[in-house]
């Protein structure tokens, strides 16, 4: 019985076909852009949703044949009936699978959760909606965590999906830098970063999550509330079209930008350390921070 019908190639998966194609594709994935070495530590960011959790299940099957050390980091947003869900799902595989768990929250990290935000947003006392502070301060802390787990390499779940959505959204905000800075291939290293990889960059999100669902992948499947506040979600809704009515548009997305930057001139970007944080920024002080800096100053005048 065929469990899935894989449009851009126009193939019918049996369950066992379609296991064995989104660990293949995650393999080969890795293999073509040399996201890891022989004694990465690989920190794995595991939200507790569908797709981390598929990537924490194959990277597991994948390095247990490579002296590679897995750590699982895990980031608490403080969104109300979403984020409290997630974190035992995540405690429960690290025990499992006997991988180390470093986890921390944003009120923790910077005194503020998701829900924070988003009431002063609601308030229009910010204009930033809470998927914008939400990413960045999730970025400072994944990294945070990572470092202070000695990993080597921050491998994260997105997807074919998330990639195209990221691109277009540089493009319509006319954000020429921040689109070629964006790689597939594993970075050079960075002091105060670690470099960040996507193993799940050439699987559809519909893949990864009907691969936690054959396998019965325990999960947390509640939406975020804010999700739909977001630029990114209008987005993530047209491209969804345009991929049902032409299949591959996805594809073609990643395509267009690996062409984009190999026709780019190579500019060396000069960072510099966050003067709060030690945070590698161009600026004096980190985006997150700033976001931060701004929150309290909306705090204090209440």
């Amino acid at each position: 019985m065929y469990v899935y019908y894989k449009k851009d190639a126009g193939r019918y998966f049996t369950r066992d076909e379609f296991i064995k194609f989104v660990e293949r594709k995650t393999l080969k994935t890795i293999q073509k852009y040399d996201m890891f070495r022989y004694d990465d530590v690989i920190a794995v960011a595991v939200s507790g949703g569908k797709d981390s959790v598929s990537l924490l299940h194959i990277l597991d099957k994948i390095e247990r044949a490579f002296p590679t050390e897995i750590v699982i980091i895990h980031v608490d947003e403080g969104i109300s009936n979403y984020s409290e869900y997630s974190y035992p799902i995540v405690a429960k595989y690290a025990k499992e699978l006997g991988y180390k768990l470093y986890h921390v929250s944003f009120k923790e990290l910077f005194g503020f959760t998701i829900d924070d935000v988003a009431r002063y947003y609601f308030e229009n006392k910010i204009e930033f909606e809470p998927c914008s502070i939400c990413g960045e301060w999730r970025r400072w802390a994944l990294n945070k965590l990572a470092m202070d787990a000695n990993a080597t390499v921050l491998a994260t779940a997105h997807t074919l999906d998330d990639f195209a959505q990221t691109v277009l959204m540089n493009v319509l905000r006319n954000s020429l830098p921040r689109l070629s800075r964006i790689t597939l291939k594993r970075e050079e290293t960075v002091e105060g970063f670690v470099p960040r990889v996507y193993p799940f960059v050439e699987l559809y999100e519909k893949e990864t999550a009907l691969y936690a669902h054959l396998l019965e992948l325990k999960h947390n499947d509640m939406p975020c509330p804010y999700a739909e506040l977001s630029m990114r979600w209008d987005i993530r809704i047209f491209l969804y079209q345009q991929e049902d009515k032409h299949p591959g548009t996805l594809y073609n997305i990643l395509r267009f930008h690996q062409n984009l930057i190999n026709e780019l001139p190579q500019r060396r970007i000069r960072l510099r350390k966050c003067r709060i944080c030690g945070y590698p920024t161009t600026s004096s002080i980190c985006r997150a921070h700033q976001l931060k800096n701004l929150i309290q100053s909306v705090e204090q005048k209440r």
